[in-house]
């Protein structure tokens, strides 16, 4: 037996009400004995065992009318697992959670282990009858209900199960379950039952874990697992552009990580790297079970512009919405660079080392101008700048570059004969630079680099092999006399640093202490100058990126960072699934454009009113690769409920009724409870005729 409202048994203690008013009469009295009234002792005598009785039977009956009242308001019910007694009408409320999470595409010998859910969900709901209630708990990351309420309605929960589809979302089934217990906290029926059915893998499971039961002792909750059955799959579960300067003819470096999380071995796997719908590269991996492994591929991009390419595992397997994976590249087309300084070799070597041939449609365009020019020019025309032999800028000027490069872009320092060091160190600190101290010059042989950061992205790409010696000959230099916050990259034999740079915001600055002047170093004629100018105007741009700000999962909402203004177009994302509009937010650099949860991978476009503003890849989450169960005992402590497993092919209808079926008592307790009122009130009515006879 078991109660319904088991916190009002506490109330039983009311019958002893009756007992202490009983025993409170019972007070005793001096007794006078009149000598007229002896002869009626023994009458009396006769007389007072009946009334004695009497009390008795009273105490009794409102005793039992009392404790009997109290059990009709616990709601008393007597449960039997036979189901033999007449009546077993108990109510029951049932609630259903369903993992629809990408991993749930499965394949099985018995078809998808969404399919599997959805026959165990359908043989479910076909054991409610009428008076019980069901809902339904779709356990995605934000669980999500129906109906809004319970409903009586179980066709319409039977039907919506049939025309369900698994979502490309992860999911969270501690969430469903709160929200179950949430629901059934709300029922008053006797059985209240929750079902959970799911292939219960690691990507269903959120961190932490609580540590605490979710459902109370009186849920019988029922574990449905799916798919128990071995699994072949191997997922792509990153796929990035590693190269951090990328410029046309340049080749790109992808890395992609791969993994087995099924039960046998992968062997010699090919997977391909696709970009503009043709393939560019492939290799093959060979994978044990669980095994994770990382590779690099590098393949030369046709056309420039914003794309997105995919890695992908060639061959088919069980799950296939982790075979592919998006990434994007950003080829510039081309880089605006100005040139600012005197007129002279340092200015027009540089340029010439920036765009060789001198052609308005080569890969950069420089546009040489002098300080004055430069100052009274629209930055906003111009990708990155560089400075060099300049003698002077106006008191405003560092305060205006700090806010240039702050916003993203960038610029390259040099010195030069008509370089005024005052000047420079007005404005160099703006930029996070070291101010120039005194200049040196060789007093016989020249200097050379002694220490070379050749991980520098500067460097990438630039060399098949290590080099064995690429450092001109440094005859002039300038000393810096506070290094602040930035950092050296080439340093000279004489321990005076050769190339700095610093970060403001979200941009770079690079300061060169020598000069390519005659005068200064041999640099304009060594190999190195022409790419490490080029690789210095396309990092200082920021431009010639991986892309990797515009790769985005799903459902996850995002932010994706601008510069600039918005202005008054409607900014929207578009693919082949549709169109959603992101909102628009200040931020510390320009503008953020707040992006809500997308719903399945895709390749799609950022637009602004009619320009295409970027390439957007939208992945599946990684973690739905991970199709392996969980071990079903790190998280059975902290269900709670009354817990019962069903096995794949198990059938579910004896488990279920067990213990089901039941009577509430609470009318039977009230019927008892009036019957010892009306039986006290009888009785003592003729006792109260008896004494006025008497």
């Amino acid at each position: 037996m078991t109660f319904l409202n088991s916190a009002l048994l506490a109330a039983l203690t009311l019958g002893l009400l009756p007992i202490l008013i009983h025993l409170l009469n019972r007070q005793r009295y001096k007794d006078v004995d009149f000598p007229t009234l002896r002869f009626l002792r023994e009458l009396q005598r006769q007389k007072m065992r009946q009334v004695k009785i009497r009390q008795i039977l009273l105490l009794i009956l409102r005793t039992l009318a009392v404790i009997f009242l109290v059990f009709a308001l616990t709601r008393p019910v007597l449960k039997s697992a036979a189901g033999i007694l007449p009546g077993a009408d108990a109510r029951t409320s049932a609630v259903v959670i369903v993992d629809r999470s990408a991993s749930m595409q499965t394949e099985t010998p018995d078809g998808s282990r969404f399919r599997q859910v959805q026959s165990r969900a359908q043989e479910i709901l076909a054991m409610l009858g009428d008076g019980d209630d069901a809902q339904i708990v779709w356990a995605d990351e934000t669980p999500e209900r129906f109906p809004e309420q319970a409903t009586g309605n179980i066709g319409l929960l039977r039907e919506t199960i049939g025309d369900a589809r698994v979502s490309e979302r992860g999911g969270n089934l501690v969430s469903a379950l709160q929200a179950a217990r949430a629901i059934l906290g709300q029922s008053q029926n006797l059985h209240k039952e929750v079902y959970l059915l799911s292939d219960f893998s690691a990507s269903a499971w959120p961190e932490p874990l609580p540590q605490s039961a979710i459902l109370p002792d009186d849920v019988r909750l029922f574990l449905c697992p799916v798919g128990t059955d071995k699994a072949s799959n191997v997922g792509i579960v990153e796929a990035n552009v590693t190269s951090r300067i990328i410029t046309p003819g340049r080749a790109v470096e992808v890395t992609f990580s791969a993994r087995n999380t099924g039960n046998t071995e992968a062997a010699d796997r090919i997977v391909s790297v696709y970009l503009g719908g043709r393939r560019v590269t492939q290799t093959r991996v060979t994978l044990a079970p669980g095994e994770l492994k990382t590779s690099r591929v590098k393949f030369v991009p046709e056309d420039p512009g914003d794309q997105v390419g995919y890695v992908t595992v060639e061959e088919a397997d069980d799950f296939s919405s982790d075979n592919q994976r998006y990434f994007v590249l950003r080829v510039p087309a081309r880089l605006r660079v100005a040139v600012v300084g005197s007129d002279g070799p340092a200015r027009e070597l540089t340029a010439l080392a920036l765009n060789p041939g001198g052609q308005p449609g080569g890969f950069v365009e420089t546009t040489r101008l002098t300080p004055g020019e430069f100052e009274n020019n629209d930055w906003a025309d111009f990708d990155a700048v560089f400075l060099l032999d300049a003698a002077g800028f106006s008191g405003g000027f560092g305060a205006r570059l700090h806010s240039y490069v702050e916003a993203g872009r960038g610029v390259f320092v040099m010195f030069g004969n008509q370089a005024d060091l005052r000047s420079y160190s007005a404005w160099l600190p703006a930029i996070g630079l070291p101010v120039p101290a005194d200049p040196w010059q060789a007093e016989s042989n020249p200097v050379k680099w002694s220490q070379l950061d050749l991980a520098h992205p500067l460097f990438e790409g630039v060399f098949e092999e290590r080099p064995a010696d690429i450092s001109p000959e440094i005859r002039r230099m300038v000393r810096t006399s506070s290094t602040g916050t930035a950092v050296k990259i080439i340093s000279a034999s004489n321990e005076i640093p050769f190339l700095w740079e610093s970060r403001v915001g979200k941009g770079h600055a690079l300061m060169l202490t020598s000069s390519p002047d005659p005068e200064w170093s041999t640099l304009f004629r060594t190999g190195i100058f022409p790419p490490l100018v080029v690789s210095s105007a396309a990092y200082l741009a920021g431009i010639g990126t991986s892309g990797a700000e515009y790769q985005l999962t799903v459902g996850v909402p995002a932010q994706i960072e601008m510069t600039g203004t918005p202005g008054d177009a409607a900014f929207e994302i578009r693919s082949a699934h549709g169109a959603l509009a992101p909102t628009v937010e200040t931020s510390a650099f320009g503008f953020a454009l707040k992006v809500p949860a997308i719903a399945q991978p895709d390749a799609a476009e950022l637009w602004h009113g009619n320009r295409r503003v970027a390439a957007l890849a939208v992945n599946l989450p990684p973690r739905e690769s991970e199709l392996q169960p969980q071990d079903a005992q790190e998280f059975k402590s902290w269900l709670g409920g009354q817990l019962t497993t069903l096995a794949a092919r198990e059938a579910a209808q004896p488990a279920i009724q067990e213990g089901r079926y039941g009577r509430e008592l609470w009318k039977l307790c009230l019927i008892i409870a009036l019957a010892a009122l009306i039986a006290e009130m009888l009785l003592g009515r003729v006792g109260k005729r008896e004494a006025i006879a008497v």
